[in-house]
């Protein structure tokens, strides 16, 4: 199983102004990452602002990852990484640099 990084943030032009409306949102979506770290689907999730964030997701695939986000949408954008681990990346990124190399 793969993981994911997903960097997400508020999408200012898509959020009311009333703020009793915000705060409707506001409990839906902290409900929807609090379910979904407690069901498993996410790893990890964190603030780095109250507007921005990240969540570490393990999936199947990119596609997964993108259709569990997707609701999200238009309130936060979200960008979605692939997070290759260190030894792997690390690997393959020598072993093309031996290869260029040896040309």
């Amino acid at each position: 199983m793969s993981r994911y990084l997903v960097l997400w943030k508020a999408n200012p032009s898509a959020w009311p102004t009333d703020p009793k409306q915000v705060l409707d949102i506001l409990e839906g979506v902290t409900g929807a990452g609090s379910a979904m770290l407690a069901s498993g689907a996410i790893a990890e999730l964190g603030w780095f602002t109250a507007q921005d964030g990240y969540a570490v997701f393990e999936a199947d695939s990119k596609a997964a990852v993108l259709a569990m986000v997707q609701g999200f949408f238009p309130l936060y954008t979200q960008d979605v990484h692939e997070i290759v681990p260190w030894e792997e990346g690390r690997k393959g990124i020598l072993d093309s640099a031996r290869q260029a190399a040896a040309l």
